[in-house]
């Protein structure tokens, strides 16, 4: 059986959904035979087919007002009917609407679609053509409850249709590259300081500015703390991480706030030297990061949005907070770093439920028996 997935766009690995892309497909080049259609051209995606065990394809469809889009969209559409794919499988906003269409047009018989966050940037446009589009899809597949639960409401699709995949993450993380006196010492970070970690890429959905307010509160009652940021800004100048800097400077915090990028075999240097693990975001499906600090035996405190709550069980598997308060995160930080009895039972049962519900082997075989029943 053949399998093609269609993307958007795909320039690293690290980012939510490409992460699983990654994951996936090499996988289930051992059950099908895979393609990835990316939308975009990209000179590092090209290098990556025997990285994915896949073809790589490009057909460029950016902006509705080219005519060489439509062009592109006809050629991927008489790729689908000559390579004779079983199952298309969409991500990303576009794809899931012209990626759905050509498939159909091309007489694929099993189409599926994603919804991987909350949609915040879908505008009543999108969302029209959207549904539209919801028409020719045999399923839909979310990473979470909670955005299943929005497809529904806001798509009006047919919830049992739809189908809860979790994220997969590798079960041991990679080993530290430096002991943690070489990170704290290349950061800057004082041995007597507890490190309080986030890791996201600065998008407005993320809301670093919440961190770095409860940094501030924090502060006022606990000054021996730093907050490390790691991810990066893809705005040239990188005018997201100059402002948080700014915002922290403003609160009095400059020198408490650290910024570090890695590649994903570095996560674990950052991770092995921080105390507790947060997480800000509105929106986000299920967060790849959350999952890495319950791996790393990291307490967790996170926004109580999204599919957060999946993955955070208050008081169960980590502390929940309203989102963009950031006194209730700052008190949910001094909790973790105050209660050790409470941050060993948090991590246990985090480790166990991770363990359990993303494992390489059940995520793939759900996937794989999920495609064949198309």
């Amino acid at each position: 059986m053949r399998l093609i997935y269609v993307i958007d766009h795909l320039w690293n690995a690290n980012a939510g959904t490409e992460n699983q892309v990654f994951k996936l497909l090499p996988e289930l080049s051992q059950h099908f035979d895979t393609e990835l259609v990316c939308l975009r051209a990209h000179p590092w995606l090209e290098e990556q087919a025997s990285v994915l065990r896949s073809r790589v394809t490009f057909f460029q469809i950016d902006g509705f007002r080219s005519l060489a889009t439509y062009r592109n969209l006809l050629a991927m559409t008489k790729h689908f009917r000559s390579s004779g794919p079983c199952i298309v499988h969409t991500f990303f906003p576009v794809s899931n609407i012209v990626g759905v269409l050509a498939a159909r047009a091309a007489g694929v018989r099993g189409v599926v679609a994603s919804r991987r966050d909350f949609g915040e940037w879908m505008t009543p446009r999108y969302l029209r053509a959207t549904r539209f589009a919801n028409r020719f899809v045999n399923g839909i597949i979310t990473n979470s409850l909670e955005v299943r639960k929005l497809t529904e409401r806001v798509e009006r699709f047919p919830s049992e249709r739809i189908h809860v995949m979790p994220n997969v993450i590798e079960m041991a993380l990679p080993k530290p590259s430096r002991t943690s006196a070489q990170v704290r010492a290349e950061l800057d970070i004082s041995a007597g300081d507890a490190v309080v970690v986030l890791v996201a890429n600065y998008r407005p959905m993320k809301r670093h500015e919440t961190a770095v307010r409860a940094l501030a509160s924090l502060h006022q009652h606990n000054p021996n703390v730093t907050f490390l940021l790691v991810g990066k800004d893809f705005d040239p100048g990188e005018p997201t991480k100059a402002g948080l800097m700014a915002l922290a400077r403003q609160h009095g915090v400059g020198h408490k706030l650290r910024f570090a990028t890695a590649a994903a075999a570095q996560i674990s240097d950052f991770l092995a030297i921080a105390d507790v693990g947060i997480n800000c975001s509105q929106g986000e499906g299920v967060s790849n990061a959350i999952m890495e600090y319950m791996l790393a035996g990291l307490p967790v405190a996170a926004a109580a949005s999204g599919g957060n709550p999946d993955l955070v069980r208050h008081e169960e598997t980590g502390l929940l907070f309203p989102l963009e308060d950031h006194q209730a995160l700052a008190a949910c930080i001094q909790r973790l770093l105050a209660e050790p009895q409470l941050r060993l039972a948090l991590t246990e049962t985090a480790g166990k439920i991770v363990r359990r519900d993303h494992e390489y082997s059940m995520v793939i075989g759900r996937f794989v028996d999920y495609y064949r029943s198309l």
